[in-house]
C-alpha cells in the first residue's frame, strides 16, 4: 500500500477539536489538585503547526504552573535542495490509519527502509517500505511466537540484506526483547531483559544497532550485575563482541562501551573509554574467531588538522560503510579548528572531511552533529552555517553543499528542519528526517499557545531554524534558545513572554571581562543544549572568543552576561578548566556545574559570590551511607543552596545524591529496595520538585520497571534513608510504557513526558500536581 493523506478541511476540524479539549483537560489539571498525572497533550492530536502533534521535547514547568515544551511533527524525506519529496510520515494514511509520526530512518541496502511510526489513533508499528510499498511488520497488540504481545516500539531500528529488520519492543509483561523480522514478516526473540548475559549479570537494556549480510544482529546491552557492552546474535545465540573491563587496544582496560554501529560485514565501530580518563572511537571486526579491536582516534592524539583530540561526546555515534570506513565527529584543542568531521580507512591514516569555521562552498560550517557515511565515502552532516542556516550537508572530497536546509520547500510545504540521515551507496540516494516544530506554553486558564515556530520572523531579524529545548524558573519566567538564519545574530537566547520574545543574551555579545559569545550551548560535556533559570539569573554553557578560553559557564541577570567559570581558570581541587557541562542555577547567584581540570575526569563543581569548590570529586569517596568512589556525573539540578545530582560509582553502580553546603547524602542507590518491593538498577538525572528531589529510576523484581520517585530526606543531614514516594510507574498494571525525565517546581508540582501509545516516552505531556 501506499500512503495516503486526508482532506486538509477535515484533519485542520479535527485539530481544533482536539485542541480544545486538550485546553480544557489543561486548565482542570492546573487548576485542581489531583493524584493522578492528567494529559496535556499527546501525538496524534491536531497541532497549529498544519500537522498532526508527533512528540516533545522534555516539558518544563514554572513556579506558576506553565509548561513549556517544543511540539513537533515528523516526517521522512528524500531529495536535495527543491526536489525534497516526502516518504511517510505524520497526517499519512497507512492500513487505514493516519501516521502520527515517525523515528529516525534505517536503509536497507537494497534501497528498502524501516521506521517506527506511531498511529494517531494510539498504537505503534514497525513499518517497511519497498519500492513505495508499506508493510506494517509488527504492530502493538500482536502476539509474538513466545506467546507474549507487543505493547510498545523504540525508536532505533536497523535493516539489512535480504530486508531483514531489527527492533527492539516492549512487551505485554514490560519486559524488553530485540526481535529480528524476515522478508516475509516472521519474527524471531533475538534476546530479553532479565536473561544472563554471556559476559556476566542479566541485560536491563537492548539496542539494535546492525544486520549484517549473513543475518547477524548486532546490539549494545546494559546489564544488571554485570559489564555492560555489545554483543551479537548467530542465529542460534548471543555472544559478546566487546564489554567493559576487556583490554584495550589503548592500554588498560574499556571502562565505558557508548553508542555504535555495525556493517553487511559485520565491521563495528563505537565510542568507548578506556583507563587513563580517556575516550576513543574504535574499530572491531568479527572476521576471525576472535574480535581484532583498534583505536581510530584516541583522546590527546594529534589530530589531521593539528592539536589534539579533545574528549569524545558520550552522544557519539560513528558512522561505518560497507567497506569498513568509519566518520565521526570530533573536537580538537589547540588545532587550526576547534573540530572537525574525520575519515578513517582501514590500513589508512586518518583524513580531514570538513572542519568547523573552514570556508566552503555551502558557507562555513560553525555547529557539526551527527554524521552517515554512504559507501562511495560521501559524508552527510548535520551542521549550522555561519549565518545561521541548519540542515544536512553532503561533503565530497573538498567539496560541501548543501541536501536539506531550513526554508528548503517540500511537497508538503516549509518549516521543516532536518537530522537523522540515513544513507547506503550513493548520497543522493539518503533518507533523513523533516521536523516541522515550535515552542509552545500551555496557561492554567487558557489555551496552549504558540511562543514561536521554525520559520517565523525573530526580533533580531530573520527566521529562526532551531528551538534548543526551553527552561524555566521563579517568576514565571521561561526562557528558551533558537537558531536564527538571515538575522543580526545566528543564535540567541530569548525570554517566552508576549508575541515578541525579549533577546536576553546573543552570539557575538561582549561578556564581563571583554571576551565574545562565539556560540551558546555548543560543546557541553553532557551533549545538552538548553539553560537553567533562577530567582532573576539564566545560566548556560558558551563558547567564547578572545585571551581568556574557548568555553565557560555564564551568569545573566541583566546587562552583560559575565562567566563563572571558563577555559584556563584555575579549578578548586587542581588543574585548570578544560570542559563544561550545562550548569543549574540556585538562589541568589549559586549556580552547579560539571566540568573537567586538566587531564584528571569529571568533577561536580559549586560556584557563589563569586569563589567556587568542589562539591564531588572525581576519585573521592563519597562519605555517605551508601559507599564508593565516584566515576562520573550527569547534570545537577539546584534550588535555594541545595544540589541534587546523579553520579556513576566504582564497580559499575550508580546513585542520588543530594548536597546542602558541606554536607552530603545519598537518597538512593542500585541495589537498594524501591517501594514496589524490587530493587533499583539505574537512574536519571533529579529535579527539584517543592523542596524535594524527585528523580526516575529502572527497576528489577518488582511490579515495576521505571518510575518516577520523590525522595522526603529524614533530616537536613543524615545517613538514614529517605521516605520514597511513587508519583507514576511504568508496569503491567499501569499505562505508562516508558516515562522521561521529569522537571518539578517549588510549588510541588512535576510535569513530564510518557509513552502511552507505545511511540516512544516523547508521546504524551503529564502534568501531576502536589
Amino acid at each position: 500500500m501506499t500512503p495516503g493523506r486526508e482532506s486538509g478541511t477535515r484533519l485542520a476540524t479535527g485539530e481544533r477539536r482536539v485542541w480544545r479539549a486538550t485546553v480544557l483537560v489543561l486548565a482542570l489539571a492546573l487548576r485542581v489538585a489531583h493524584a493522578e498525572p492528567l494529559i496535556v497533550v499527546r501525538a496524534g492530536d491536531g497541532s497549529p503547526l498544519g500537522l498532526p502533534f508527533s512528540g516533545f521535547s522534555y516539558p518544563v514547568l514554572d513556579d506558576r504552573g506553565h509548561i513549556a515544551f517544543v511540539g513537533s511533527s515528523a516526517v521522512l524525506f528524500s531529495g536535495s535542495g527543491t526536489a525534497l519529496v516526502h516518504r511517510v510520515g505524520a497526517g499519512d494514511l497507512v492500513d487505514g490509519r493516519m501516521v502520527a509520526g515517525v523515528g529516525a530512518p534505517a536503509l536497507g541496502s537494497s534501497g528498502c527502509l524501516a521506521v517506527r511510526t506511531g498511529f494517531g489513533a494510539g498504537g505503534a508499528g514497525i513499518l517497511r517500505q519497498c519500492a513505495g510499498t508499506i508493510e506494517v511488520i509488527a504492530e502493538t497488540g500482536l502476539v509474538t511466537p513466545s506467546g507474549r504481545t507487543f505493547a510498545g516500539f523504540a525508536s532505533e531500528v536497523a535493516i539489512g540484506a535480504a530486508d531483514r529488520v531489527a527492533f527492539t519492543a516492549v512487551l505485554d509483561d514490560r519486559s524488553t526483547a530485540l526481535f529480528v523480522a524476515d522478508a516475509a514478516g516472521a519474527f524471531t526473540e533475538v534476546v530479553r531483559t532479565g536473561t544472563p548475559s554471556p559476559a556476566g549479570g542479566t541485560f536491563s537494556s537492548l539496542r539494535a544497532l546492525g544486520v549484517s549480510a549473513s543475518g547477524r544482529v548486532g546490539f549494545r546491552g546494559l546489564t544488571s550485575d554485570g559489564p555492560d557492552g555489545l554483543f551479537v546474535w548467530d542465529g542460534a545465540a548471543v555472544s559478546k563482541l566487546v564489554v567493559v573491563g576487556d583490554a584495550s587496544p589503548a592500554g588498560g582496560a574499556f571502562t565505558a562501551i557508548g553508542l555504535g554501529a555495525m556493517n553487511d560485514g559485520e565491521t563495528w565501530t563505537f565510542r568507548a573509554g578506556v583507563s587513563g580518563s580517556r575516550t576513543g572511537v574504535f574499530r572491531a571486526s568479527m572476521a576471525a574467531p576472535v574480535p581484532a579491536i583498534a583505536s581510530v582516534a584516541l583522546e590527546g592524539e594529534p589530530t589531521p588538522v593539528g592539536g589534539t583530540f579533545k574528549q569524545f561526546a558520550s552522544s557519539l555515534v560513528p558512522a561505518i560503510n560497507r567497506a569498513g570506513a568509519i566518520a565521526f565527529r570530533g573536537s580538537v584543542g589547540d588545532g587550526d579548528f576547534s573540530g572537525g568531521v574525520f575519515l578513517a580507512r582501514p590500513g589508512s591514516t586518518l583524513t580531514k572531511v570538513v572542519a568547523v569555521g573552514e570556508p566552503t562552498a555551502a558557507g562555513t560550517l560553525v555547529r557539526l552533529r551527527e554524521v552517515a557515511l554512504a559507501d562511495d565515502e560521501t559524508v552527510l552532516v548535520r551542521a549550522s552555517l555561519a549565518g545561521g542556516t541548519f540542515g544536512l550537508f553532503r561533503a565530497a572530497g573538498d567539496v560541501v553543499d548543501a541536501v536539506a536546509v531550513v526554508g528548503d520547500s517540500t511537497d508538503l510545504g516549509g518549516g521543516f528542519r532536518f537530522s537523522d540521515a540515513t544513507v547506503r551507496d550513493r548520497a543522493d540516494g539518503a533518507v533523513f528526517l523533516g521536523v516541522r516544530e515550535g515552542l509552545f506554553i500551555a496557561d492554567a486558564p487558557g489555551a496552549a499557545r504558540v511562543v514561536a515556530r521554525l520559520g517565523d520572523a525573530t526580533p533580531l531579524g530573520g527566521q529562526y531554524t532551531r528551538f534548543d529545548p526551553p527552561a524555566a524558573g521563579p517568576g514565571g519566567r521561561i526562557v528558551f534558545g533558537a537558531g536564527i538564519q538571515a538575522g543580526r545574530v545566528r543564535e540567541a537566547l530569548l525570554a517566552a513572554r508576549g508575541r515578541r520574545p525579549p533577546v536576553l543574551v546573543r552570539a557575538g555579545e561582549k561578556i564581563r571581562g571583554g571576551d565574545r559569545i562565539v556560540g551558546l550551548f555548543s560543546s557541553p560535556l553532557d551533549g545538552l543544549a538548553r539553560a537553567a533559570v533562577g530567582p532573576g539569573t539564566v545560566a548556560f554553557q558558551a563558547d567564547l572568543s578572545g585571551h581568556a578560553g574557548a568555553s565557560g559557564i555564564l551568569l545573566w541577570s541583566g546587562g552583560r552576561p559575565r562567566a563563572v567559570a571558563r577555559d584556563g581558570q584555575d579549578a578548586p581541587g587542581g588543574g585548570k578548566y578544560v570542559e563544561f557541562g550545562t550548569p543549574a542555577v540556585g538562589a541568589g547567584d549559586r549556580v552547579a556545574f560539571v566540568a573537567r581540570a586538566g587531564e584528571s575526569n569529571t568533577t561536580l563543581f559549586g560556584s557563589a559570590g563569586g569563589g567556587a569548590r568542589a562539591l564531588a570529586m572525581w576519585g573521592a569517596r563519597t562519605g555517605t551511607r551508601i559507599p564508593g568512589v565516584f566515576r562520573g556525573f550527569d547534570t545537577p539540578a539546584a534550588a535555594g543552596a541545595s544540589v541534587a545530582f546523579r553520579a556513576v560509582l566504582d564497580q559499575s553502580r550508580e546513585a542520588v545524591f543530594l548536597a546542602r553546603g558541606r554536607c552530603r547524602m545519598a537518597l538512593a542507590g542500585t541495589g537498594e529496595p524501591e517501594p514496589s518491593g524490587g530493587h533499583f538498577t539505574r537512574f536519571g538525572p533529579p529535579t527539584f520538585s517543592g523542596g524535594k528531589v524527585v528523580f526516575r529510576g529502572n527497576v528489577i523484581g518488582g511490579t515495576t520497571s521505571l518510575a518516577l520517585y520523590r525522595a522526603i530526606p529524614a533530616g537536613p543531614c543524615t545517613r538514614i534513608p529517605p521516605t520514597l514516594e511513587t508519583l507514576a510507574a511504568a508496569g503491567t498494571a499501569t499505562p505508562f510504557l516508558d516515562l522521561g525525565p521529569p522537571s518539578g517546581n517549588p510549588r510541588g508540582a512535576v510535569v513530564f513526558t510518557a509513552d502511552l501509545s507505545g511511540a516512544g516516552p516523547t508521546d504524551t505531556v503529564l502534568f501531576l500536581s502536589r
